[in-house]
């Protein structure tokens, strides 16, 4: 049938299929019917950046956003290699973010501009509808503390946003800044190329009561700080890497956290949590866990176990627990310099030249 036919419902219905940019360069100018539908009463336009080639990416900048602003729902935004210099281009064509007043998802991948974040830190209280919020890749080597703190204040201050992804590299000095803000919005949280401690982690979540995903990476080993008890009722995912931190700190920390349903933790430390120490915890303190994936290294990698040590431990996990009730086989592998114990379920990675002098599998 003639496309043209088609109620404006369905054709609106239509646009949704295709990004910003496959839209507007299949349709626009078409006809005078067309264009109100685009430019009048279509309101879901989502571009990604990344993707486009400068043609394209100045076509629609300097020709259609000043258009359609305020109908935009999703930006993401590259510096990579192939769109080297787009970040800062877009703000050359549009200086200010306030004009996306619908904005719900903005993402900036491998952004290096001190100035242009701290552009953005600023015209963030204005994009109240966010929901979605990345920072992927990012460099900022002379990047201010009171600007971090600037930036996840306003960040922690919008009303509606639930998914923030904060990868900023500030070379040797942490990025992120417990916000002294709360959010009671903000549920899901990944921070990336940042070191916290435990207190820093119940900061955390003194200010993000409704949390409910977390990725994060704690590093013990370069302060004294103790963990003080605190509930984590609302966790129920949790992806964490821990490093330099004995297992009385770790358990204690998992103890509290009694809602989770998914685990995958990363422990580089000074001891191993063996098979009985991890079912007690489960059986007693996590009783809604699902799915659990772990990985451990001993940090000594000079004092190496012996046989009857690694047989000891993978005895530990061959229970009835681990092998009939969840199926959560567990692997030792070892060389010259290290022994790691993981679930079989973790992708098997091995850089070395020769094969390990220990491998060792509860799953038959």
């Amino acid at each position: 049938m003639n496309f043209n036919l088609l109620p404006n419902e369905i054709l609106l219905t239509f646009f949704d299929y295709l990004d910003g940019d496959d839209l507007l360069h299949a349709f626009d100018g078409l006809n005078a019917r067309i264009n109100a539908l685009l430019y009048k009463q279509y309101r879901r336009y989502y571009f990604d950046f990344s993707v486009l080639s400068k043609r394209n990416f100045d076509l629609i900048c300097q020709q259609y956003i000043p258009l359609i602003a305020d109908h935009i729902l999703a930006l993401h935004l590259s510096d990579s290699e192939l769109t080297p210099g787009q970040i800062s281009l877009f703000f050359s064509y549009i200086p200010s973010l306030r004009q996306f007043t619908h904005l719900r998802s903005l993402s900036f991948t491998y952004l290096r501009s001190k100035d242009i974040l701290l552009n953005v830190a600023i015209e963030l209280p204005h994009l109240v509808q966010l929901t979605h919020l990345e920072f992927k890749s990012c460099s900022i080597p002379d990047y201010d503390e009171t600007d971090f703190e600037l930036l996840t204040n306003n960040i922690w201050n919008l009303p509606n946003l639930t998914h923030c992804y904060f990868n900023i590299d500030k070379t040797e000095q942490q990025s992120f800044i417990i916000p002294s803000k709360i959010s009671s919005s903000l549920k899901y949280l990944s921070i990336n190329n940042d070191v916290l401690n435990w207190n820093l982690i119940n900061r955390l979540f003194q200010h993000t009561p409704n949390l409910k995903y977390l990725r994060a990476h704690i590093d013990c080993s370069k302060n004294g700080d103790g963990y003080i008890g605190s509930s984590f009722s609302t966790l129920t995912s949790l992806n964490i890497f821990i490093a330099g931190s004995h297992s009385s700190k770790i358990i204690p920390f998992l103890q509290n956290t009694p809602n989770l349903h998914h685990l995958n933790i990363r422990i580089a430390g000074p001891n191993f949590i063996d098979g009985y120490q991890w079912e007690d915890l489960i059986r007693n303190y996590l009783l809604k866990l699902k799915t659990f994936h772990f990985s451990m290294i001993n940090l000594h990698c000079i004092r190496l176990m012996t046989e009857e040590q690694i047989h000891e431990l993978m005895h530990s996990f061959r229970s009835s627990f681990w092998i009939d009730e969840h199926q959560w086989f567990v692997r030792c592998i070892g060389d010259g310099y290290y022994i790691r114990f993981e679930t079989v379920s973790n992708a098997f990675r091995y850089a070395a030249g020769t094969l390990p002098s220990v491998f060792k599998s509860t799953d038959s």
